[in-house]
Parts: structure tokens; C-alpha cells; sequence
């Protein structure tokens, strides 16, 4: 049967480095940020009164994971996938087993003559190619829907975070996650995730309405 799908983690994994190189310094007054295709390589080097100090904030994977509603839904999906994919391969099954053991009863009613009996055998095998076929095709399908899923969600999270870190002026942002102990230790002050997941639900709250 189908593996039951486990995307917690890999989710969550999709966004554990996100680099985004907005800026070198704030700009003065509060003004926006400028493109990070506009700063030339290096530039935050080049400076006379030497290399400027990055600005570093970081997010919560296993916040992000469990509370922005576009994992929720789709979570969902995939499992409603998953469910019908398994009720199919199961039914698949059902009816070839059930030739399988017609097979098997009637060759060992009687004696078979040899080419019936290589006719049975050649069967037999040929039902145990399709059910693995049938397995490995709705097992690949789903795979496949988590694919776009989590490419999707990266893309989504990129793109938000790229226009937030040019708001607050935020040269990288890295994913805090305690199980994957990727940063030891993240000081609350630089902790975006409730900011950055407020943003990215208004967002995809709004896009579900607008659709609707």
C-alpha cells in the first residue's frame, strides 16, 4: 500500500534558508530599502570606514508550519489525496487477488496440462506487474501533488519575505527551528515569525476570498 504521507517536516524544511540580500545598511529616516539587484556585489565591503554590520532576523519553521492557514488547507488536500489514492490501489488489488486465487484453486484442482499451466503462471505474474505498477503509478501521483505544494510554498514565503525585508530594512533571514538545530539559540528581539505569518495569512486569506 501507499505510504502515508509525512509533511510536517518537509515542509517546513522548504523554507530553511532564505536569503535575501535587500541592503547593506538602513537607510536613514525610515525610507525603503533599495532593490537588491540596484547594490553593486561586495558593496557592503567597499565601504572606507570598513565592512558593514548585516541585519539578521530569523523565523520559526515550526510556527510557520502549524499555523499559516496555506499549509493547513493544502495539508488537507494532500490527505484527501492520499485517502483516494489508497482507496483505489486497494480496490485495484481486491480484484486481481480475487483472480489470483481463482488461479491458484483451479490449477490445483487437477492436473494441468503444460501449456495451460504456462498460460496460469504467465497470468499470475502478469497480475503481480500490474499491481506494483498501480501502487508505484498513484504513489508517484501523490508525491507529485506534495512537489508542487511545497514549491509553491516556497515561492509564496520568498516572495512575501523579499518585499518584508526591504520594508524593515533586514539583509537575511534564516529559519529557527528547534528539531532541526539549525540556529543554537535566536534572541527573541529578532524573532519576525508572528509579523511575517500575520502578513502571509491577510494574504492568502484575501487571495482565497477574491477567488471565491
Amino acid at each position: 500500500m501507499i505510504n502515508k504521507l509525512s509533511i510536517g517536516l518537509t515542509i517546513a524544511l522548504a523554507i530553511a534558508v532564505i536569503v535575501l540580500f535587500v541592503q547593506v545598511n538602513k537607510l536613514k529616516n525610515g525610507g525603503v530599502a533599495p532593490a537588491t539587484s540596484e547594490l553593486p556585489a561586495n558593496s557592503a565591503f567597499a565601504s572606507a570606514e570598513g565592512p558593514k554590520a548585516p541585519i539578521l532576523a530569523y523565523i520559526n519553521g515550526d510556527t510557520l508550519n502549524a499555523k499559516y492557514q496555506f499549509i493547513l488547507d493544502r495539508t488537507k488536500s494532500l490527505e484527501a489525496k492520499y485517502r483516494a489514492s489508497d482507496e483505489k490501489v486497494r480496490k485495484e488489488y481486491q480484484k486481481r487477488q480475487a483472480e489470483v486465487q481463482d488461479l491458484m484453486q483451479y490449477a490445483q484442482s487437477k492436473q494441468l496440462p503444460d501449456d495451460e499451466a504456462a498460460t496460469i503462471e504467465s497470468r499470475l505474474q502478469q497480475l503481480q506487474v500490474e499491481m506494483e505498477q498501480i501502487q508505484t503509478k498513484e504513489s508517484n501521483a501523490v508525491m507529485e501533488k506534495e512537489a508542487e505544494m511545497q514549491k509553491e510554498l516556497q515561492g509564496r514565503v520568498q516572495k512575501y519575505l523579499d518585499a518584508y525585508a526591504k520594508q524593515k530594512g533586514i539583509d537575511f533571514v534564516v529559519n529557527y527551528q528547534p528539531t532541526t538545530q539549525f540556529i543554537l539559540y535566536g534572541n527573541g528581539a529578532y524573532d519576525v515569525t508572528n509579523d511575517v505569518l500575520k502578513g502571509l495569512n491577510e494574504e492568502y486569506l484575501k487571495e482565497k476570498g477574491e477567488q471565491k
